[in-house]
């Protein structure tokens, strides 16, 4: 985990130094672009007012912009008077000739920087060449320091870039860490779960060959709970790959419009006869047709859920009641029972993997300890909630709210009325 922790943190400083180079190489092209353009501005500017009055009357002043200066020429390429220049321009003028006619260039004079642009322009009738300088050291020296302090601030934010990245590269990771721990946990929960009923079978199935001669039903004690933890082990194996196939993602699945109040009624009628039979009121009460789209078969597998769970924790005499109605937008399981009831700090717990509150009677009972975990799992899928409370008399509330049109379009269009 720290290597790909340190995978993350070089990827994320490497984008941060890309985008600061990038925006500050930007700014400062922007800038020196802007700053060219203006003088190069100037210098057409200049240029079209001289060539306008070519043939009339050729009177070139010094121009207001410091910045500037003026060459002329006659056709034979000598200076002329009118138009007197400066001691270090006869000095460096090989320097400081452009190359071409009618094209914006740079030249240099020792440490002094110039835009240029040479042209011709007809004064009586003869030819002059007209030259323009602009003295540029002022826009370097500003281009110059906008550098440096571009390069500079650029070090100090990839600096803090560096703190950024790392907190993104925990932000990260933090998923991938918490995602290995709950899979160790229930790697840890799962081999714990399974090595009671492997001992418990292993030890009756010792106790047979102890001895062989004797008949089946001589060795009902060792026979029966192997068989049951058998039964035992095979729900908890069925109940992991649900909840294995639940971490990788497993959609929804095919959804379709029903009636939720007909199938309370079905599981109901299996139910009522299993408290008969146990001695335990059972009552289903509906607030009339509730149409939902969503998955019939989970929801069935939800209600199966919440009714065993709620059938194994309550003694004989306790009753039990499912109830389904409608609030708006929204379907309302409640399976309520007056049994053991659980503790209060317990009642969020009670949908963690393998959490039983009394692990010695969940055992007797048959529980897993994964029950309600697949019943949260049914429900988020539906985009829904799941709750305990305890109930006003004794014993516990489970209260499943579910939108009753899901986001997934239906593929069949079923009414059971």
């Amino acid at each position: 985990m720290k290597k790909r922790k340190h995978k993350l943190l070089l990827g994320y400083a490497i984008i941060f130094m890309f985008i600061i180079v990038g925006f500050s190489g930007s700014i400062l092209a922007y800038v020196s672009r802007t700053h060219l353009e203006k003088v190069d501005t100037d210098l057409m500017l200049l240029k079209t007012s001289i060539q306008k009055a070519s043939g009339r009357v050729l009177e070139i002043d010094t121009p207001f912009n410091p910045k500037m200066l003026v060459v002329l020429r006659d056709g034979n390429g000598n200076l002329d008077d009118r138009m007197p220049v400066p001691d270090w321009y006869l000095q460096n003028v090989l320097h400081l000739t452009p190359e071409s006619k009618d094209s914006l260039e740079t030249v240099s004079a020792g440490n002094f920087m110039y835009r240029t642009i040479k042209f011709d322009a007809i004064y009586r009738g003869q030819m002059y060449s007209v030259q323009i300088l602009y003295n540029i050291d002022s826009d370097i020296d500003a281009m110059y320091n906008l550098r440096r302090i571009l390069v500079n601030g650029s070090v100090v934010i990839l600096f803090f870039s560096l703190f950024i990245s790392n907190f993104l590269a925990d932000i990260a990771v933090k998923p991938l860490e918490e995602a290995l721990e709950r899979q160790r946990e229930f790697l840890e929960n799962a081999s714990h779960e399974l090595r009671t009923p492997i001992s418990i079978i292993q030890s009756r199935l010792e106790g047979l060959l102890r001895d062989p001669e004797k008949k089946i039903i001589d060795k009902y004690e060792y026979i029966e709970p192997a068989i049951r933890e058998t039964r035992r082990m095979g729900k908890m194996v069925s109940n992991l790959m649900v909840l294995t196939r639940a971490d990788a993602g497993e959609a929804l699945g095919e959804v379709e419009r029903f009636n939720l109040t007909v199938l309370g009624e079905e599981i109901s009628e299996i139910y009522r006869e299993f408290a008969s039979i146990q001695e335990k009121p059972f009552r289903y009460v509906s607030g009339g047709d509730v149409f939902i789209t969503a998955n019939r078969e989970k929801l069935h597998q939800l209600l199966i859920i919440l009714l065993d769970n709620a059938l194994k924790y309550t003694g004989t005499g306790e009753a039990l009641e499912l109830v389904i109605e409608s609030q708006k937008d929204k379907a309302i399981i409640k399976v309520a029972d007056e049994g053991i009831g659980i503790k209060e700090e317990n009642l969020e717990n009670v949908f963690l993997r393998f959490f039983r509150e009394d692990k010695a009677r969940a055992r007797t009972t048959g529980g897993t300890g994964l029950g309600l975990s697949i019943a949260r799992w049914i429900t988020e899928c539906h985009g829904g909630t799941i709750k305990a409370y305890r109930n006003k008399t004794k014993g516990t509330v489970i209260e499943v709210v579910l939108p009753r049109e899901n986001h997934q379009r239906p593929k069949k269009e079923i009414a059971r009325v």
